[in-house]
């Protein structure tokens, strides 16, 4: 062994205190010395500098470690205080912890008192030899989310997961002193096991950890002792899992031992029933240097349950690691019980048996393995995790495919029955817990199946019906699995996902359809006329062609002309084209005899595939409510349609960096953001949350994936999970008395699309503003409707009190007459901006404002507008920047009219657009004939009360940096702390409080 030591640097020993901690004879190099003593070789590296080690050093240190050398870090965060040349140490910096792929990391702040160390399930050779932690101070932790993998395995899918270069166990955790179910909160030492890729051979053992003195090492020193033999072993790995992860009952089952090993392993194999007797035991020897497999040949098995399969090394040369899987005889009995179990959706919300079943959900596919886990499942970490999801109140997890599609299905008809089995296994485990399962089939883009065109080609929807029908049909007796069609999903071509609108793929069947879906709704003449094209280049259907990626531009700064009004066109026949590919996919489940919900998980979609045009084809929409995190409101009430529920999927936080490549925000602070986004789905009537992601992914080249879950990858509890099991708290509190549906909103905002989908800024902006001020300044928490959605509103005889259309520039005629007819039988409507251009920007003047629209011309905005009229004084307000291009007023008045029973209210000015929320608050205080909380200062949280069958739920979303006093009632008064969110059960005298809010005695 070589040991880094150098006396200049923190955490000195004396050489008799070095004899102590490490086994063994050693070798001591100070810092001049290191990369010389490392090119001569050895065979463990082993500093107790912690963060601090020598910079000119790092290139030996580097090529050490890709030759596949031994590290064993102790005293803290490793490789982030480079020392230079005169002794100074550096700032703190994670390039160095990213090159060996170690990720980012953060401090931890922790509790002081009530810690213990306890060895994890896997280290085995420290049950008799436990770390002790001082009743003084347990010292300093850190966290860090290291990337497992070096590469994507499927380069060709976004969410490709990749090989297992690394694999990371636990060896220590620091835990509540009396939390024996909880998760740790922290991992002061791991073993990193480099199984390829760059640093192959290698084992890394790392502690960050730097304890309060010395002494707390001298204490531990036998353990710490027999930690190095460990790491000096160099990689090695033994695993022991089922041929398949689930069998029938008769069948016998086959398992496989296998390791990786420079050294002759013992293995010891322990295989129990679901009972807990001991079924079969076998010792077993592997011959070092080679790769090694033996089958383990079970007897005939009729008892239905989970078995579990434990295999442990042994023997003088190597120390005791043990690691557990297991496998499941299927259990009818347990299909049986999710009879009646199945879910239903209302308008709102869904329904268990008639009674409201909030969602309160995680994403999970397994703690390690992730996106592989039916491929490389492990039944008895699932059930390990499942149990750890129920005592949290968790009620359904999402999982699925997100990747390697024809890994499950390799010819079109034909799955592969060892990843089903492992499916089998899974759901057993869900049943076993009373947890619903939502199963995901695509994502992004769906397979091609030798097709052309995901969506439209006939061999490929072919494909596709029956990949989801393989599933469908096995598990169309189990009520408590349901189906996600495809997460994200993005229309046109598969390589431009997450475009902000559809780019084509330029296909031929995209082509034909495309012309096909025009000639359904225009002559050429008038598709001419819309996209104001001549007769030489639209004289026969065979010219009209696709959007270019040059339409889509929408800055004025681009001055080519272009056909931005094609794109309008495209985007609208993309969400009818991906209406009827649900149909396709809707009626392969059905007919394959799953009666269960069907949805699709969508993301913050706007004029890509959006909920508001496929809602009537699914059971349920979705919201992934990911980075809109100052229009939270708007962003989740955004899909939500009259008609079905809203569940927001995929609730987290994303990563995001400083310009020093360093993390934007603390982990306390991202804890923080998740519990403003878990308040807000309630606010939002949301049918529940599915949070994202339940383990931190660190099998995906994607350092965003590796950085979002509650837990992290060494096994530790993230602030993150803090909040979950609040807001757990909250559910299981209010779920017996959540109130079924009442009225729908009184008040409803239109989405205007035509105009998100030529220029998108046009709507977004718009809606925002509108959703914010109602919301934060007013209380309410309004209907959003699409545009195209208006018409079939007003004929199934709905009547809001209020309609808002916020910042018109253009819109589409046939939602004018729903509009009119609404007004007609007694609604108010607000319009703000230009009345008079259909949605291809051809005059054309609504019969409600045909008296006043002839009275002015459109025409762009000024920087500085005014806005006057009865019960207004005249207001300023302000347009910026290149709004001053693509702006339009029709003119400076607020005028009011009646139509029928109704009132319109028309400012020509489009409020929404402009940055002065001041005079839109005045404007909409005389709409909505109620007072602002202010006029002049934007309110900084959220507030809204719901009823519940007892009681009353005051929720709040504070985005202020100080705390806010607010009177929930009179006599009681709460304090919201800065960028939190909670919420008050009042039921009688009793209140109950929860997240960032507390109670507050006001004084005089």
């Amino acid at each position: 062994m070589l040991v880094f030591h150098d006396a200049t640097y923190p955490g000195g020993w004396s050489p008799e205190e070095l004899t102590r901690l490490v086994p063994g004879d050693f070798q001591v190099a100070n810092a001049q010395e290191l990369p010389t003593a490392l090119a001569q070789g050895c065979a463990l590296l082993v500093s107790f500098h912690g963060a601090y080690f020598p910079e000119q050093a790092w290139p030996a240190i580097l090529r050490f470690l890709q030759q596949g050398g031994n590290l064993a870090i102790f005293g803290g965060m490793p490789f982030t205080r480079p020392v230079d040349s005169s002794g100074s140490a550096l700032p703190e910096q994670q390039a160095y912890t990213e090159q060996l792929y170690l990720g980012p990391f953060y401090p931890l702040h922790l509790p002081t008192t009530s810690l213990r160390l306890a060895p994890s399930e896997e280290a085995a050779f420290l049950r008799e030899q436990p770390w002790q932690l001082s009743d003084a101070q347990a010292g300093n932790f850190w966290s860090f989310y290291p990337m497992l993998t070096q590469a994507n395995d499927q380069p060709a899918d976004l969410g490709s997961s990749g090989p297992i270069d690394t694999q990371l166990t636990p060896l220590l955790f620091l835990r509540n002193a009396d939390e024996a179910e909880a998760q740790p909160l922290a991992t002061p030492l791991m073993m990193l096991d480099q199984r390829s890729g760059h640093f192959k051979g290698g084992r890394w053992l790392i502690s960050p950890w730097q304890p309060a003195a010395k002494e707390d090492w001298l204490a531990n020193a036998d353990a710490l002792q027999k930690s190095l033999l460990l790491a000096a072993e160099g990689m090695h790995t033994l695993e022991a899992r089922p041929q398949f992860a689930c069998y029938q009952p008769g069948e016998a089952p086959t398992v496989l031992v296998s390791t990786r090993s420079r050294h002759t392993l013992q293995a010891r194999v322990t295989i129990s029933t679901p009972g807990g007797e001991i079924l079969e035991t076998r010792e077993l020897t592997f011959p070092g240097g080679i790769a090694g497999e033996q089958r383990i040949q079970l007897p005939t098995l009729k008892t239905p349950g989970l078995y579990e399969i434990e295999v442990s090394t042994y023997g003088a040369q190597v120390t005791a690691i043990r690691r557990k899987n297991g496998f499941w005889l299927w259990n009818e009995a347990l299909v049986e019980s999710t009879q009646n179990k199945r879910l239903t959706a209302g308008r709102d919300y869904l329904y268990q048996q008639g009674e409201r079943f909030h969602i309160f959900g995680t994403t999970y596919m397994d703690s390690q393995v992730q996106r592989k886990f039916l491929t490389l499942p492990n039944p008895a970490r699932w059930e390990r995790d499942f149990a750890a999801m129920k005592r949290a109140g968790i009620n359904l997890i999402r999982t699925g495919i997100w990747t390697a599609w024809r890994d499950f299905m390799f010819v079109a008809g034909i799955s592969n029955e060892a990843a089903l089995r492992a499916l089998d296994a899974f759901v057993m485990t869900a049943a076993r817990h009373d947890i619903q399962v939502i199963f995901n089939f695509f994502a992004f883009s769906p397979p091609l199946f030798e097709g052309e065109n995901p969506w439209l080609d006939p061999r490929s929807i072919e494909g596709q019906q029956e990949f989801v029908a393989a599933f469908a049909r096995r598990y169309a007796a189990v009520q408590s699995v349901s189906w996600d069609l495809i997460n994200e999903p993005s229309f046109g071509d598969p390589k431009r996902i997450f475009s902000e609108r559809p780019i084509p793929n330029y296909d031929r069947f995209e082509v034909a359809a495309f012309q096909q879906w025009l000639a359904q709704r225009y002559s050429l003449a008038e598709l001419r006329a819309r996209w104001r094209e001549t007769t030489a280049n639209l004289e026969r259907w065979e010219q009209v062609n696709l959007p270019q990626v040059r339409d889509y531009e929408t800055t004025p700064r681009y001055t080519a002309n272009r056909h931005m009004l094609k794109v309008m066109d495209y985007t609208l026949f993309s969400q009818e084209i991906f209406t009827r590919w649900v149909e396709h996919m809707n009626a392969a489940i059905r007919d394959a005899g799953s009666r269960t919900l069907i949805g699709v998980g969508q993301d913050e979609a706007g004029a890509r595939i959006s909920p508001q045009f496929y809602a009537p084809v699914v059971d349920y929409t979705t919201t992934h409510p990911w980075w809109n995190i100052d229009d939270m409101l708007c962003d989740m009430l955004l899909d939500k349609t009259v008609g079905k529920p809203n569940l927001q999927q995929e609730v987290g936080v994303m990563f995001v960096r400083d310009v020093d490549g360093r993390p934007w925000r603390s982990e306390q602070e991202q804890a923080n953001l998740l519990e403003r986004k878990f308040i807000m789905t309630l606010i939002a009537r949301s049918a529940g949350l599915i949070q994202w992601l339940w383990h931190i992914n660190a099998y995906m080249a994607n350092e965003n994936e590796n950085s979002i879950g509650l837990v992290r990858a060494d096994g530790s509890a993230k602030p993150e999970l803090g909040v979950m099991l609040e807001f757990g708290r909250l559910m299981q509190s209010i779920q017996p008395h959540l109130a079924k549906e009442g009225p729908l909103p009184e008040v409803w905002v239109v989405i205007p699309y035509s105009q998100w989908f030529v220029r998108p800024e046009l709507a977004i902006e718009a809606i925002r503003q509108n959703i914010r001020v109602l919301g934060y300044d007013f209380g309410i928490v309004p209907q959003m409707v699409g545009e195209h959605q208006l018409v079939e509103l007003a004929q199934a005889g709905h009547q809001p009190h209020i309609i808002f259309a916020p910042g018109i520039q253009s819109f589409d005629a046939d939602a004018w007459w729903a509009l009119e007819r609404f007004v007609e039988q007694g609604t108010t409507l607000f319009v703000s901006g230009v009345v008079t251009r259909d949605s291809h920007n051809l005059e054309r003047v609504p019969f409600m404002f045909a008296e006043e629209a002839q009275v002015d011309e459109p025409g762009p905005v000024s920087h500085y507008e005014y806005l006057e009229g009865e019960g207004l004084e005249r207001c300023q307000l302000s347009f910026e920047r290149e709004k001053l291009s693509y702006i339009r007023k029709a003119h400076n008045r607020l005028e009011v009219s009646h139509l029928g029973k109704g009132r319109i209210a028309w400012s020509g000015v489009p409020l929404e657009h402009s940055a002065s929320r001041d005079v839109m608050r005045q404007v909409y205080q005389l709409v909505l004939d109620m007072e602002s909380k202010s006029i002049q200062q934007d309110s900084p949280v959220l507030a809204i009360k719901q009823p519940l069958g007892q009681g009353e739920l005051a929720l709040y979303v504070s985005e202020s940096a100080q705390p806010e006093r607010l009177e929930v009632q009179p006599a009681l008064w709460i304090e919201v702390l800065p960028n939190r969110a909670g919420a008050v059960l009042i039921q009688g005298q009793e209140v109950t409080c929860f997240g960032g809010v507390q109670r507050y005695t006001k004084t005089n």
